[in-house]
């Protein structure tokens, strides 16, 4: 599998495209449940994983209607801890991006890392944030989401059917990067790249609509 991101920007060494499911928002106190990537190396092929990880703990019922993992799910799975040293690997000596990575995802692996033992210093990191980016070409508006799925049939036209799943948005989000740097020439810069994820308007605008909304059996995302 190729990728057509390294048609129109230059990656010095691999990026890991990745998301995160986890048993809820707290960094440093929630638990990651499940990883997801897809690894492009400067070349644009890709190599993908998906591995899921025994929280040590029960998954709240909120949690797993939303992501659809169930406690029975990771039962038989290793702890993060037993994936530390595959995990760190996977991350060190790469770029990183995904869809609110810089909101939610690498603040919260930062969080497991730290209880292993580990710094996992992003701040040197080169990120490529597809939520940054689309927040910066579309306009909120209060009665539509900005969320991936949105996104996704937006560039994409198409509608997110494994939403919440860690491959399912992943390799969405790879498609709308895709599409984001066909369209947009301006993002082909990581000069550019890197000046927008500074913006403190752009990042609270990630991370607030972000937010879960859980009202009995319906799931979806805030705004």
């Amino acid at each position: 599998m190729r990728t057509t991101i390294t048609d129109y920007l230059k990656l010095d060494k691999p990026i890991v495209i990745f998301d995160l499911e986890t048993t809820g928002l707290t960094t440093g106190e929630d638990r990651i449940i499940e990883i997801a990537y897809e690894k492009i190396l400067p070349s644009g092929e890709i190599v993908a994983e998906c591995r899921r990880i025994n929280p040590g703990r029960s998954i709240p019922a909120d949690s797993s209607r939303i992501n659809g993992i169930y406690d029975d799910d990771v039962k038989d799975e290793p702890s993060f801890t037993k994936l530390s040293y595959e995990l760190w690997s996977a991350f060190e000596g790469v770029d990183v991006g995904g869809f609110n990575v810089l909101g939610f995802d690498l603040p919260f692996l930062r969080g497991e890392f730290s209880s292993v033992g580990k710094s996992f210093d992003f701040s040197q990191k080169k990120v490529l944030d597809a939520k940054i980016l689309y927040h910066k070409v579309v306009p909120r508006d209060n009665f539509a989401p900005r969320n991936l799925s949105a996104a996704y049939k937006l560039y994409c036209g198409k509608q997110h059917v494994t939403a919440h799943t860690g491959a399912g948005d992943v390799r969405v989000t790879v498609e709308i990067l895709e599409k984001l740097l066909e369209k947009h020439p301006e993002f082909r810069s990581w000069d550019t790249i890197m000046e927008l994820n500074g913006q403190k308007k752009l990042l609270e605008s990630a991370k607030t609509e972000h937010a879960p909304l859980v009202t009995g059996s319906a799931t979806g995302t805030l705004f």
